[in-house]
This record gives C-alpha cells, sequence and structure tokens, in this order.
C-alpha cells in the first residue's frame, strides 16, 4: 500500500529523495509540494519509467504568506495539483487541463526551470493582487528563481544551480556550456528548447546573478571598484589607521602602501565579430578599469612610453595581447580597478594607468614603494608622463620610491642592484616583490576558457576570479596567524611583552 495514505496502490517512485518509499499519485504529488525538482518514476507493469506527474499536476502558486491571497481561489496548500487524479487508470504523461480557478488571463504562465537535478517545465500561478511585485520579483522572493530575464518571463535558474555553477567555475574552471551540458546530459533528445539557446539563457542569468552585489565603499564617496573587496590587513586611513595628523614620525614607513606591478601574457582575447552587440553589466565595479576612459588615456599617449615586451605585436587576431595589474607586496591581494588591458605587449602607457589607479585606493598617503621589475626604466620619466597626460592623476605632495623585484634583479646590470634592492630600502621589510606571480599562476588556468568570450562577458569572469582570490586571502588569514602563533609556541604573556617592546 502506499507509504502515506496506507490505502491505495502505491506505484509512483523518487530517485531523488531519500528511502524507498512508494506512493500513490495522489500522495506522491503532495510529498513533492515543497519539492517540485525531483524526478518521479512509474511503475507500468513491467518496469519503472519516467513520468510527468510533477510537470502536469503540480502548480507553483506565488499567493501571499502567511495571508491568502485573495487574487487565487480555492488553494489550500502553497504548491498544489488541481485534478483529480486518484483514479490509478489515468495516463500520468498526458498533460492536464487548467481548471476554472487558473483560466483567467495571465494568472498561469509555464516556465522553462533549470536546477541543479535538471530542467523542468513548470506551471507558475501568480498573484494579482492590487500591491503585489512584479513577476520576476515574485519569482525572486517567493520562489527563490532567479528569471533568465526581466520582460516575457519564459525562463528561471533556482539561486542553488548558480551557486553551484559558481562553485564549479571557479575550482574547476567550468565554462557555462560545459555546465549546461552536464545538467541536461542524457536528455537532449527530450528537450524542445534549443540547448544553444538554454547555454545563452544561462550565461545572462549568471552575469546577473552574480553581479548583483555589495556595495564596499563608504557610502559618503563613490569611487571606481567599489563592488571589489580589497585587502583588509593593507594599511588605509580611517579604515585600520589613523589620520595622517595623528602619525608618530617612525610611523611613515610603517605606514607606507607596498604595491607590486606585473604584467601576464596569456591572458589574451580574441577580436570580436559583433562588438556592437556586447553589453558591459559591470564596467569599473571591480578590479577591471572602466574601459571608456582608459581607451582615452591610450589615444592621448605621450611620446617616452615605448613597449617593453612586443612578443604579441603582429597577433592582429588579438584585441588585448595581456593583462597587467597591482597587488599589495605584503599579503597578495589585488587592488581593485587597476587591472588594464595591453594593446602591443607590456608597454608603460599601461602599467602607468594601472599603478595610477591603484594608488587612489591608498589614498591621503604622503609615501609609497612600488615594486616593479623594469623600474629602472619605469621611474625615469613617470612623473613627467603623469604631468602631460590628462587621465592620469596623483597628488602632489605623493613621493614613490621604486624598487626592483628580488628574483628579476639578477637580470639587471650591477649598477641596479644599488638603487633598486629591496634589502636596501628603509621600512620595505622581509618582503620580495614576486607575490604577483604566484596570483598570476592562478588565473593562468582561466585564460583558455576566457579568451573567446565577448570583452564585457571576459572582464566579468576575471572579476570574478580575482574576487575570489582576494575572499581567500581574506578568511585564510586569520587561519594562518593561528599557525604561527601555534608554532613559534606564542603565548598570551609573551604577545603582551612583545607588545611593549614593540611600543
Amino acid at each position: 500500500s502506499c507509504s502515506s495514505c496506507q490505502q491505495s496502490s502505491p506505484r509512483n517512485w523518487c530517485q531523488d529523495c531519500f528511502g524507498s518509499d512508494m506512493w500513490c499519485d495522489t500522495c506522491c504529488v503532495s510529498a513533492h509540494a515543497h519539492l517540485p525538482f525531483h524526478h518521479i518514476q512509474t511503475w507500468n507493469e513491467q518496469f519503472f519509467e519516467k513520468s510527468n506527474l510533477l510537470t502536469n499536476h503540480l502548480i507553483l502558486d506565488l499567493y501571499h504568506y502567511p495571508d491568502d491571497c485573495p487574487s487565487i481561489v480555492d488553494v489550500k496548500t502553497q504548491m498544489m495539483w488541481n485534478l483529480d487524479i486518484s483514479n490509478e487508470e489515468h495516463d500520468v504523461n498526458q498533460p492536464s487541463e487548467p481548471s476554472a480557478s487558473t483560466n483567467t488571463s495571465g494568472s498561469r504562465s509555464s516556465l522553462v526551470i533549470i536546477s541543479s537535478t535538471g530542467i523542468f517545465h513548470q506551471s507558475i500561478r501568480w498573484c494579482h493582487c492590487t500591491k503585489s511585485p512584479a513577476q520576476y520579483t515574485q519569482l525572486l522572493l517567493c520562489a527563490k528563481l532567479f528569471p533568465a530575464s526581466f520582460k516575457n518571463l519564459k525562463t528561471a535558474f533556482t539561486c542553488e544551480v548558480l551557486n553551484h555553477f559558481q562553485v564549479d567555475a571557479l575550482e574547476c574552471k567550468t565554462v557555462a556550456m560545459n555546465f549546461m551540458s552536464k545538467i541536461c546530459s542524457g536528455k537532449l533528445s527530450e528537450l524542445s528548447d534549443d540547448i544553444s539557446a538554454l547555454i545563452m539563457q544561462c550565461r545572462i542569468a549568471i552575469r546577473s546573478y552574480f553581479e548583483a552585489g555589495v556595495i564596499h565603499d563608504r557610502p559618503d564617496i563613490s569611487i571606481d571598484g567599489r563592488l571589489a573587496l580589497f585587502c583588509p590587513a593593507c594599511l588605509q586611513i580611517d579604515i585600520n589607521i589613523p589620520p595622517e595628523t595623528e602619525w608618530k614620525l617612525e610611523d611613515r614607513l610603517l605606514y607606507r602602501p607596498q604595491l607590486v606591478v606585473d604584467g601576464n601574457m596569456k591572458l589574451v582575447h580574441l577580436v570580436m565579430k559583433h562588438p556592437s552587440d556586447d553589453v558591459s553589466l559591470s564596467d569599473g565595479e571591480l578590479f577591471m578599469v572602466r574601459h571608456p576612459a582608459y581607451v582615452n588615456h591610450l589615444k592621448s599617449r605621450c611620446n617616452n612610453h615605448r613597449a617593453q615586451n612586443n612578443g604579441n605585436l603582429h597577433r592582429k587576431h588579438l584585441d588585448s595581447t595581456g593583462k597587467g595589474a597591482c597587488a599589495c607586496a605584503r599579503h597578495g591581494a589585488f587592488v581593485p580597478h587597476c587591472v588594464v588591458d595591453f594593446q602591443k605587449g607590456e608597454r608603460q602607457i599601461n602599467m602607468d594607468y594601472s599603478i595610477c589607479q591603484a594608488l587612489k585606493w591608498v589614498s591621503g598617503h604622503d609615501h609609497a614603494l612600488v615594486i616593479y621589475d623594469i623600474c629602472c626604466q619605469w621611474s625615469i620619466h613617470f612623473q613627467e608622463c603623469v604631468a602631460q597626460l590628462e587621465f592620469l592623476e596623483l597628488w602632489d605632495s605623493l613621493k614613490i620610491t621604486g624598487a626592483v623585484r628580488k628574483w628579476h634583479l639578477t637580470a639587471h646590470i650591477p649598477e641596479c642592484f644599488a638603487k633598486f634592492t629591496l634589502n636596501f630600502i628603509e621600512g620595505a621589510g622581509q618582503v620580495k616583490g614576486e607575490i604577483l606571480e604566484t596570483l598570476w599562476s592562478g588565473m593562468d588556468e582561466v585564460a583558455g576558457l576566457a579568451q573567446a568570450m565577448s570583452t564585457a562577458y571576459h572582464q566579468e569572469v576575471l572579476d570574478e576570479y580575482m574576487s575570489d582570490s582576494n575572499w581567500q586571502k581574506i578568511i585564510q588569514m586569520g587561519r594562518n596567524l593561528y599557525f604561527i602563533h601555534y608554532y613559534i609556541a606564542l603565548t598570551p604573556s609573551q604577545a603582551d611583552s612583545l607588545c611593549g617592546k614593540w611600543s
């Protein structure tokens, strides 16, 4: 007998539910009222076959909770089926006709819903109260479904499957096409929708879902890169260090920001066939610089800038031959709004813009340490070009100390060692300046899957991976400090005595 009502003959079981319960049609639908994206199989007197029981008889009602919605009549449960299917001879694979209560024009829709368990065609009954929100808002708030579009809703994704894709993308470097192929595995012949259209809708939903973030900058100051997570341990005035007027003389070198600069020639991007169709959702809001301002800067280039790496000069099929970025030299976190595209290799005109944008994030300091592998050439005309070019800005009181990364310094002439080694720079500490190379090694795995994307999507994917890199740094800082204290057996009393000596 049925596992639920103990009366009717059971013939349905669920592949996704725990256990081996068997239900009749009525109890099976009731048991999956809050589990609509499970796979049901029905016994056909010979074997279990796939059943459309939930697709045909389960309706997702988006009415008010806990108050009954006056726009829906005769509904006792949030998700229910509205036909009498107690007759075991009824063919559950035949679609049901809408009842009188759902026959109102516009009150019921059929949506394609993508879940981590597969693709489902589900009936949705909307709320039509006078104060009811828009349909896409009802999906988000009542059903936790993210719509692929906000007009003429046809497709939606569960928040679970979008979070699942984010983990796959960040940890396994999975692209949307491969992820959707996995969701649709073995069911392509059953889909009436074009798989390429579903992949396109998946990309749009993923971009919209993950660009809806929290602004991390101060509410009274609007800055570029405000959706990005920056290193919380880096010294930032009015955040983790006092204003400059309260500094002691010996604190100036201690509070000095340290930036490491480098380029990556593997993060290339192919020329788009139809660039006019490209739409950006987060231009300049994370780590990639704002595109229009950067293009204007490139058009007003200084004559003193010369290419330092022309390895990609003749690759005309690329609109970006690499990326340049800045990171904090102490902790290895990408600086927001400083990642630039290369057009003809790593030129100083590109890196100048990146460095100026990075220094804006440590504004208020009168001294900064910039570590660059060609600092001996870059530092000669940097201040001159900043004064000449319209789109490069630095405050007049800023003093920049240049240095060359330790491993790269061995390739320089002997005269560079005494001038640019970190060993001789006061206040630099034990910094080698090569930490950005470790960050690039993780980004190199993304180069292949991102090079053929649209320009906007390419930038958003890199922003997502850089944001995850900074997030991993943030959550592991406390753990690393714990292990440091554990291995050196630092007790609270010892720590207090050491802090007394430092102060």
